[in-house]
């Protein structure tokens, strides 16, 4: 009985995760393009900015970007930039000296250094923040480059005193490095041109994404400011500053370049930080404005359970095939398969898989064959990773991931994650769950578990080499790209 039960339970909660996602996929093409306002003059009246660069051991990536502080427009006398360097790999004397260079030419850039890496990436950020007193805050990872209009475009969105942070979309410099890096790219554009499309458009909570965006300083101050309490500050403090009453705005049409992990090590690294973060925040919730309509309230609840999905699958993966391996244990199909018919109600559950394909699809442009082996791709990527998915989202229950980790992003940095022994002990199971459903003929249930042993191999071979396939050379150009343009 508790079989069927659990069976039932899965498939609906993987269901509503397809609906959910289609509701977002249609509130975002109703959406349209916003209107945004004209972007202020540079010899208008503008008000002080600090821009915050927060660096660990990314000295590449760092020195890479360092052009685009030339290219800023904005006037110098109301800019401020800070560096703030907590390397600790020997980097930070080179750093230095590039940045040095940098401010005898005239660019109000400064390096902060901390004796301690405390609060790790949040207690860097507020660490620069008390030592000025300008009154907005624009925050790029080291990886990331400052389009030259960004704080000119940005700025007038706060002419509405409830705007309290915008977010700009992230584009990708080494998108078509490899597989991984594509789906990445794929994912992500979902999550920012459908997700945060449809909340900013719908008037809904969407977090800040820890880089590629102003915030108002007074949000910050008013909300508790920076906290290292969880591994994702930037959504801790978003969800605290929405608690306040702050609204955020999301700009689809400026677009900000940075790296993708270009290795499954690297790729653990950020989700792990990601998920468990994530169980973190559901564990000690920091939002209580889920007042308003059914679609405001699904759609946040919704969201909050969302790294749960990973363990959703792995649990259905085995299961289903093990209930039609042992049907005298486990007992037959559920009695709601018997009474709608099993093709009827799994049709459902495809029908929800198809709608994920389909929504990153339309997330951004290209061919269509590259399109739909992306939206491919992400699904295999989903399925094969869910069971380190589980692993992450455990820690974070368990409260044992305390650390926050820096995501290298080139195949030749350093750091990364290497192949749990779940996921070890996972292979062999899923090969065993694979033929025993062929041998007995199930086969409504070998999609899934044939797509999470797909999946699982490519991350194994993925960890070995360097994602399977090589496109073109990652990393930065010598000077930056001025993007603030369309979509991708």
């Amino acid at each position: 009985m508790w079989a069927e039960l659990l069976q039932i339970l899965l498939v609906l909660l993987l269901i509503l995760s397809g609906i959910h996602r289609f509701m977002l996929w249609v509130e975002s093409g109703l959406a349209g393009d916003p209107e945004t306002p004209e972007p202020f003059q540079p010899d208008s009246y503008l008000p002080e900015i600090l821009v915050q660069i927060p660096v660990y051991n990314d000295a590449h990536a760092l020195q890479s970007q360092l052009d685009c502080l030339r290219r800023i427009e904005y006037p110098r006398s109301k800019l401020q930039i800070q560096i703030l360097d907590d390397s600790d790999d020997g980097s930070a004397r080179e750093n230095a000296n590039r940045i040095g260079e940098l401010a005898r030419e005239g660019i109000p850039v400064s390096v902060i250094r901390r004796d301690q890496r405390s609060g790790y990436k949040a207690g860097a950020l507020a660490a620069g923040l008390v030592l000025s007193e300008a009154e907005f805050v624009a925050i790029f990872d080291a990886d990331f480059q400052i389009p030259d209009r960004f704080l000119l475009q940005t700025l007038p969105h706060f002419d509405d005193p409830a705007v309290g942070w915008v977010q700009c979309r992230w584009g990708y410099t080494n998108r078509d490095k490899n597989f991984l890096t594509r789906a990445q790219a794929r994912l992500l554009d979902g999550h920012f041109r459908i997700e945060h499309r449809a909340r900013s458009h719908g008037g809904r909570f969407f977090n800040f994404n820890g880089t590629a965006g102003l915030w108002r300083r007074k949000t910050i101050d008013t909300s508790g400011g920076w906290s290292g309490r969880t591994v994702v500050e930037d959504t801790d403090l978003s969800m605290r500053a929405w608690n306040q009453g702050w609204r955020g705005v999301y700009r689809d049409d400026i677009v900000c370049h940075g790296l993708l992990p270009e290795s499954f090590s690297a790729f653990r690294t950020q989700q792990r930080r990601w998920l468990a973060g994530g169980m973190q925040l559901l564990l000690t919730p920091t939002i209580e404005r889920t007042e308003g309509s059914f679609l405001t309230r699904f759609d946040f609840n919704a969201r909050a359970i969302a790294p749960l999905v990973s363990v959703v699958v792995v649990a259905l993966t085995v299961l289903a095939p093990l209930r039609r391996i042992f049907p005298e244990d486990l007992g037959p199909a559920p009695w709601v398969f018997r009474v709608l018919g099993t093709p009827l109600f799994e049709s459902f559950f495809i029908a929800s898989a198809f709608i994920g394909v389909l929504v990153y699809y339309a997330s951004t442009g290209g061919g269509r064959f590259s399109r739909w082996m992306e939206s491919l791709l992400v699904l295999l990527l989903g399925t094969g990773f869910s069971f380190y998915g589980c692993v992450c989202c455990c820690a974070g229950i368990l409260g044992q991931i305390t650390v926050f980790e820096r995501t290298p992003k080139s195949l030749a940095a350093r750091g990364g994650r290497s192949i749990t022994l779940w996921e070890w002990g996972a292979l062999p199971l899923l090969v065993w769950l694979t033929a025993e459903v062929m041998l007995k003929g199930a086969w409504s249930a070998l999609p899934l578990v044939t797509m999470s042993l797909v999946g699982l191999v490519w991350s194994f071979l993925g960890s070995r080499g360097n994602a399977m396939g090589e496109g073109i050379p990652s990393g930065f150009s010598s000077t930056c790209r001025n993007v603030s343009d369309s979509v991708v």
